[in-house]
């Protein structure tokens, strides 16, 4: 190279960054327009630069196919054509690249088959790199499954496939003396089990197949690969015990096992009890106590370790907590038992430990003040346990990092907030429910702290009272919830985004609402007054006013803010005192997925805007004075799985007034119960076409499946003859129909029976005639049947 070169020049080249001295570069030959923003076709002149060694165009924008006249640069060493949208299939041209080393190819939309040729077999094994991902879509588009079966040649020295959620097929059996050293399979959908033979890779350190479909137990083999380094085996199906040949791995850093279904002891890892790093085995179904060695001061590297989700029982070795190296420690989700015993730990513990999560087991007695010790703890969870006494925020002032602390749903504590925010500066989540809390210096807990970091606080279903206190200006997520709290409201801070205060006794107007709240619930209060207009200055998620004393109309910028700006998907404002017409302002847009109106004093028609929310899953609108005729117009609405219009004025008959294929194809529960509604049952006009939920269960089971998370706080609906009151964690798939108190008459179809998963069926006060038809005994599922106070003869039916 001319004499005025640099002294060193940076260039990739294999993959590798290296550095050429003056006195050594090589006519290198290399183009790198990699990490711009480069769009259109790689041009077909790209195969006239017949001596370029090495090309990088990864992380642009290209499109289209890989031009197959790349294969007329015969000297290229390296090609990265990575993270584009290119797509189409590999040239099997490129089997002519007999000098190619590295090639890059993931993250495009590639699809087709892996080219087999000498740039694979020709690798030489100080250098063979394979990174050919061809399978990495990404966005929307749809390609079939392809099945590609690895092959792996002698001299393979890394094999990445990952990230390709399109890839199937299984491994293979590895021939002995195969030099592979890492093999990349995670996020692909390889099935199967792991072969005997994986043995055979005796220089595999790296083997990583996370997120795949894999089944089966572990072979022994795994024992003899002992310069592995790094093994990830997590969110799969693989099942049984740990092998015990594990114990033969001797420089394992990283043993990722969580989310299959292990059972037995914990593997022994006391080979590479000097060098491991990383355990995660969480959720599996291992049980028994913790080994000895992974206490003992037997893992002086043990950085992190997650034992959660698991059956593990006993006690904690008190040495755990020692470990020289450990930052994260999670062991929640199990069944340990007893004290943690102060006396047990030293006094000169040192710990670098940021993460203790001990959550979810049958731990007692009083919170450890050794904790005090963990002086680099950032996150503490001790909630749902036996813990119980007196807890002094003083043990935790030496823990100035100390961000997080949970300790709900523990027997009875006792704890001071009136020192909480002072002790605890950097505290931003705080969460103390369901421990019995009485009301100890709560007022003055915040109050005189505005520059506090706290940005979380829960401490609901307690027995506070009293009024409340001002909140510090970081705070953004509030839960009060099922207290006994009164009064009226404080001004809330601009950052609070999340306030739940339902179920207790606050009392006065509705306040002004901070404009970036996103979820606010102040149901079963005792709030009067109109809803203000502020209300609509928020980009809502839900809204639940439910169970005051709520008087006035609708704001109409309420529904005119779901198809603008705002991705509501709840409002509930159920057991008021509203009066009106629903607003007629549902825009085409319309996100709303659950409107709950239930209990009011609304009148006049359906809003025919409704139509817009393609979404909605649950309309409520019973109880109230809505004078309208049946809305066919709502059977648009393929989401809809509960409509309740019971206890109006609506009338007329029910009748068809053309056919649609979709109509109410997932509803579950209707109720139109103390109505007006006149005519034969309108159930001969749903058997094909409505209610389609109703009858795609199996005889022999009963659906007790969840509704939406996005489900009222309370539904009710008449069962067994009672009316029954769901909240939103318990809600079943009812499959109901109260066509109740009505002017019905005629017969009762026969086609009913077609209704096979039918749970409840109310009938009654018409004036139906005829026989009951034996048809009923369909229904298998059927747990009320109420046909009382009609005009029906004959026999009864039994059994």
């Amino acid at each position: 190279m001319p004499n005025i070169f640099y002294t060193f020049l940076m260039f990739p080249n294999k993959g590798q960054a290296l550095e050429y001295s003056s006195v050594q570069i090589p006519v290198l030959n290399a183009i790198d327009l990699s990490n711009n923003l480069f769009d259109g076709e790689i041009p077909t002149s790209i195969g006239d630069y017949k001596s370029l060694m090495s090309l990088n165009l990864s992380h642009n924008s290209l499109v289209d196919k890989i031009p197959s006249s790349l294969a007329n640069l015969t000297q290229l060493e390296s090609l990265d054509l990575s993270n584009n949208d290119l797509v189409g299939e590999i040239p099997s041209e490129l089997t002519s690249l007999t000098f190619l080393s590295v090639l890059n190819v993931s993250q495009n939309h590639l699809i087709g088959m892996i080219p087999s040729g000498r740039q694979f077999d020709n690798f030489p094994i100080s250098s063979g790199k394979i990174l050919i991902r061809p399978y990495s879509w990404r966005g929307d588009r749809t390609f079939p499954v392809v099945e590609e079966q690895i092959e792996v040649h002698e001299h393979h020295q890394v094999l990445d496939l990952s990230y390709n959620s399109h890839l199937t097929g299984s491994l293979p059996e590895f021939p002995p003396g195969t030099a592979l050293q890492q093999l990349f399979l995670a996020y692909t959908n390889y099935t199967g089990h792991i072969p005997h033979s994986i043995g055979n890779l005796k220089q595999l350190s790296k083997f990583t197949v996370g997120n795949c479909s894999f089944s089966g137990p572990l072979p022994d083999s795994f024992g003899n690969l002992g310069k592995l380094t790094l093994l990830e085996l997590s969110r799969n199906n693989f099942e049984g015990e740990i092998p015990f040949s594990f114990s033969k791995l001797s420089h394992l850093k990283v043993l990722e096992m969580s989310s299959n279904r292990f059972v037995g002891p914990l593997p022994s890892i006391k080979a590479s009890c000097k060098t491991i790093a990383r355990i995660d085995l969480s959720s599996n179904k291992f049980s028994g106590p913790i080994p000895s060695f992974y206490a003992n001061n037997g893992l002086p590297n043990l950085t992190y370790l997650d034992l959660s989700n698991n059956q593990l029982n006993g006690t904690i070795p008190p040495s755990l907590f020692t470990l020289p190296s450990l930052q994260e420690m999670y062991l929640d989700q199990n069944k340990f038992i007893g004290i943690l015993d102060d006396e047990a730990f030293p006094n000169t513990i040192s710990s670098p430990l940021t993460t203790l999560d001990l959550s979810y087991n049958l731990l007692e007695e009083n919170i450890p003040k050794f904790i005090s010790k963990f002086t680099s703890l950032e996150y503490l969870d001790l909630s749902s346990n036996n813990f119980h006494g007196a807890v002094d925020p003083r043990m935790f002032t030496s823990l100035k990092n100390l961000s997080v602390i949970h300790l709900s749903d523990n027997i009875m504590l006792l704890i001071d907030t009136s020192d909480l925010v002072i002790t605890i500066p950097s505290l931003s989540e705080f969460a103390a429910s369901s421990c019995n809390l009485s009301h100890v210096g709560f007022e003055d807990s915040f109050s005189n702290h505005s520059s506090s970091s706290l940005q979380i606080l829960d401490l609901s279903s307690n027995n506070f009272e009293g009024s409340l206190p001002n909140f510090p200006s970081s705070l953004e997520i509030l839960d009060l919830s099922s207290n006994h709290f009164e009064g009226s409201l404080p001004i809330f801070p601009s950052s609070l985004e999340t306030l739940d205060l339902s179920s207790n006794n606050f009392e006065g107007s509705l306040p002004n609402f901070p404009e970036g709240m996103d979820f606010i619930s102040l149901s079963k209060n005792k709030f009067t007054g109109a809803i203000p207009l502020t209300i609509c200055n928020s980009s809502w998620r839900r809204i639940d006013l439910s169970h005051n004393q709520i008087s006035g109309e609708i704001p109409s910028c309420l529904f005119n803010g779901i198809m603008d700006r705002y991705p509501i998907s709840v409002v509930d404002l159920s057991k008021n005192k509203l009066q009106g017409m629903i607003p007629d302002t549902f825009g085409s847009e319309c996100l709303l997925e659950g409107l709950n109106l239930n209990g009011n004093q609304l009148e006049g028609p359906l809003p025919r805007s409704l139509v817009n929310c393609r979404g909605l899953s649950v309309l409520d609108l019973g109880n109230n004075q809505i004078d309208d005729t049946f809305p066919f117009w709502l059977e648009h609405l393929e989401s809809l799985q509960v409509l309740m219009l019971q206890s109006n004025k609506f009338h007329g008959l029910i009748r068809r007034r053309h056919v649609a294929n979709s109509s109410f194809e997932s509803l579950h529960i209707i109720s139109l119960s103390a109505n007006s509604f006149t005519g034969h049952l309108p159930l001969e006009y749903f058997p094909s076409l409505y209610l389609k939920g109703m009858y795609e269960n199996d005889d022999h089971q009963t659906s007790h499946s969840a509704m939406p998370n996005i489900f009222y706080t309370f539904l009710m609906f008449p069962n067994k003859g009672q009316a029954l009151e769901y909240s939103s964690v318990q809600i079943p798939v009812l499959n109901a129909i109260d066509l109740s108190s009505n002017l019905f008459d005629g017969e009762i179809p026969t086609s009913i029976g077609d209704y096979k998963s039918l749970m409840s069926l109310n009938l009654s006060h018409n004036s139906l005639v005829g026989k009951i038809p034996y048809s009923l005994a369909n229904l298998r599922q059927l747990e009320s049947l109420d046909l009382s106070n009609n005009d029906l003869v004959g026999r009864s039916l039994h059994n």
